[in-house]
């Protein structure tokens, strides 16, 4: 996902009463509702989902990461078997309270298995637009993965920022996220595609030795 120096995150769901009141009051997150919205992704989505991830990775400084398209993002978020899931957020414009909604942010989450929990949900992706950020939408988004989650019985949340990312490190461990990399001391690791290849078979072997 990222190579420059990154922190794992976890999100026990037993420490978390996953309500509105998480982040902001019932009534402000309702008032705050009124002006975005949150909704599933959609096939006609996907070009715009690509112009986001390029905009997080100029962010992050790894614009030249992005490999993904449109046509992947179709192929593989969607049928019987997709390998990811995403919710975008959308804002009325602000000319016209009947107008089209604008697409503002997205959170791009899967579904994964710990040897020790069980079932788990991983958030890859969390991005609103600079010019949306302040609003509730970010945390409205995090808030609604997390639902998500403890409603498909998952026992935790995990995902990285980048070490240099203060204020999102700051926001995580205000809501009670555990910094896995300075509290548990884990490092996360990644195999690109020719090396993933280049090790599947140089061990396409019934018992490999010494492993």
């Amino acid at each position: 996902m990222r190579c420059q120096l990154a922190k794992l995150f976890t999100l026990h769901f037993s420490t978390l009463v996953v309500t509105p009141t998480c982040s902001i009051t019932r009534c402000k997150l309702e008032a705050a509702m009124s002006d975005f919205r949150i909704r599933d992704l959609q096939p006609e989505d996907c070009r715009e989902l690509v112009n986001m991830i390029k905009e997080l990775a100029e962010f992050e400084g790894l614009p030249e990461q992005v490999k993904i398209t449109e046509e992947t993002l179709r192929r593989d978020g969607f049928g019987d078997r997709p390998f990811y899931h995403c919710l975008i957020a959308e804002v009325r414009n602000k000319d016209s309270q009947d107008g089209p909604w604008l697409t503002v942010g997205y959170a791009m989450y899967f579904y994964s298995y710990g040897t020790w929990v069980g079932r788990m949900i991983y958030l890859e992706d969390l991005y609103i637009k600079p010019q949306y950020r302040g609003k509730g939408i970010g945390t409205s988004m995090m808030t609604k993965v997390a639902q998500i989650g403890v409603e498909n019985e998952c026992q935790r949340m995990q995902w990285v920022v980048l070490n240099w990312n203060q204020g999102a490190i700051d926001f995580y461990k205000k809501h009670d996220s555990i910094d896995l990399t300075s509290d548990e001391k884990w490092h996360l690791f990644r195999m690109e595609r020719e090396e993933l290849r280049k090790f599947a078979t140089l061990h396409d072997q019934t018992v490999v030795k010494g492993c």
